[in-house]
């Protein structure tokens, strides 16, 4: 039987790949996953000598025919070393997919035998099939081929429109591995996380100048609907399978980069969920898209936590830097309902932006202060991904070389999650800890406006930088306690998160 060995690096949850293994494993095709090392926040280091042989190892045991790893940008040296290694124990077909293969491909046929650009179900699906009947690669839509000096660039076929039509993510079965701490071990890393992710929908209707969803619009254009739902139907089924396999299963997050559905789904959802479902669930929201009449009907049906982009708090910094248009009265207005709804909220907002003035960052103070509380913060440091708008405009403004982009960087390994100990100028030092503070409750606001006005903070700001840690250590046991408290506190999410050396602002 024709076997295709999937392999995640740094993504023991990658629902695209478990996807990916499904729809093969449909078809009649082996299709096992490795999971190449675990995501840790701010601490993602590189693989040892130890697990690269380990890597080698278990590819030379599987003999497989194919080999496709699905990454992200900051991944690309460590794949490009792996991918090195494994040459030398598998003439297997190497294909390369995931976010950076579609956004930058240039990078990646040097040292992939094909790389998938877009959509990967229906490519990698003709791939597998034609190495298993020795027919030609070269002219399989979405892939770019490489071939005795020569490659093929084919264009993407159009996206996959009935969503319903794929499997669901594959979970628990036995024809898992994982590599992490210098040794493998068969099974399904997550398998013991309380928190299961799912998408609803693929695509997002906005189009925000840091994320990737504006770049694979371009890729797609004209070939179908980019924003796409499943039926509530499928989504329950799904979940209802994650319940029966995850026997420590208490949450489900909702991963769709927007929580953008229409009522008549919405009402749906309310209806079925608490009977067929029944665990508490979280959403991404963006302010522009909030529904009160769906807001209220999904707090009926579960809903407990809502993550709200705002980025900044700086009208004039979100749309000419972020192409966003959520006014800070719409982000206000939805605070207010959540608030009322009794919805748990936390706020993304990107800090470290070369582009933003000092009265941008004052205005992120001032609009934090504003928010009711309580609320947490997930705050990001801006980091440039290639061929996005707002990498372009920092590089064209100078204030960043070729060398900064991520993938050439590797900032995301170490600052991907803002952390006060990362070294930073001191005003971006001085409104970071500003900024971690108004999510602190029992610091008052009146506080934080006065420590905002102090010259001798802004240019030494150390003394507020402790402050915010104790703060923030603080907040965070208080996190972790309601967390153990309602049987959410994984060994996989404490792998995750919990390290002195990962001090997230929350």
């Amino acid at each position: 039987m024709t076997r295709a060995l999937l392999i995640t690096p740094y993504g023991f949850q990658n629902t695209g790949v478990r996807l990916l293994a499904a729809v093969l494993r449909r078809e009649g095709f082996e299709a096992p996953v490795l999971f190449f090392k675990g995501w840790r926040n701010n601490d993602v280091r590189p693989p040892t000598e130890t697990e690269y042989r380990l890597l080698s190892d278990h590819v030379r045991e599987q003999r497989p025919d194919v080999v496709g790893i699905g990454f992200g940008t900051p991944y690309l040296g460590i794949v490009t070393e792996m991918t090195r290694r494994l040459r030398g124990v598998t003439d297997a077909h190497v294909i390369w997919g995931g976010v950076h293969p579609t956004i930058c491909p240039e990078d990646c046929i040097p040292h992939a035998d094909s790389v998938c650009v877009g959509e990967g179900e229906l490519p990698l699906l003709d791939l597998v099939r034609a190495v298993r009947d020795r027919l030609p690669v070269e002219t399989i839509p979405n892939l770019w081929v490489r071939r005795g000096g020569e490659v093929w660039r084919n264009l993407p076929r159009p996206l996959i429109q009935d969503l319903d039509s794929l499997p669901y993510a594959t979970l628990a079965e036995g024809d898992m591995a994982v590599v992490e701490g210098n040794r493998i071990r068969p099974g399904n890393p997550s398998e013991d996380n309380a928190l299961y992710r799912i998408f609803a929908s693929r695509g997002c209707p906005f189009g925000c100048a840091f994320c990737y969803n504006s770049q694979y619009r371009q890729i797609y254009r004209g070939l179908g609907r980019y924003h796409r739902s499943r039926s509530v139907a499928s989504v329950l089924a799904e979940l209802e399978a994650a319940r029966a396999r995850l026997p420590r299963l208490r949450r489900v997050r909702f991963d769709d980069d927007s929580f953008v559905f229409p009522p008549a789904w919405v009402e749906e959802l309310a209806r079925d969920y608490p009977r067929r479902v029944g665990l508490p669930f979280d959403i991404l929201l963006n302010p522009q898209a909030a529904s009160e009449q769906s807001l209220r009907l999904l707090r009926g049906a579960g809903l407990v936590h809502a993550q709200v982009g705002i980025q900044s708090g700086s009208e004039a910094e979100v749309e000419a830097h972020y192409s966003r248009r959520a006014s800070n009265q719409d982000t206000l207005d939805l605070a207010c309902l959540l608030r009322q709804l009794g919805v748990e909220v936390t706020y993304d907002v990107i800090l470290d932006n070369p582009l933003a003035s000092t009265a941008d960052k004052q205005a992120m103070v001032e609009l934090l202060l504003e928010l009711p509380r309580p609320f947490n913060l997930f705050l990001y440091s801006l980091t440039p991904f290639p061929k996005s708008e707002i990498t372009d405009k920092l590089l064209a403004a100078g204030l960043i070389t070729g060398e900064e982009v991520e993938g050439r960087a590797t900032k995301s390994f170490s600052q991907f999650r803002l952390s006060l100990d990362y070294p930073r100028a001191p005003e971006e030092t001085f409104f970071a800890c500003l900024i971690s503070l108004t999510s602190k409750g029992f610091v008052p606001r009146r506080l934080i406006r006065s420590l905002s006005q102090s010259r001798r903070l802004r240019l030494h700001p150390a003394p507020l930088r402790l402050a915010a840690e104790l703060a923030n250590a603080a907040k965070l046991g208080g996190v972790a306690f309601r967390m153990l408290r309602r049987g959410e506190l994984s060994t996989f999410k404490v792998a995750e998160y919990a390290s002195f050396r990962r001090r997230l602002i929350q």
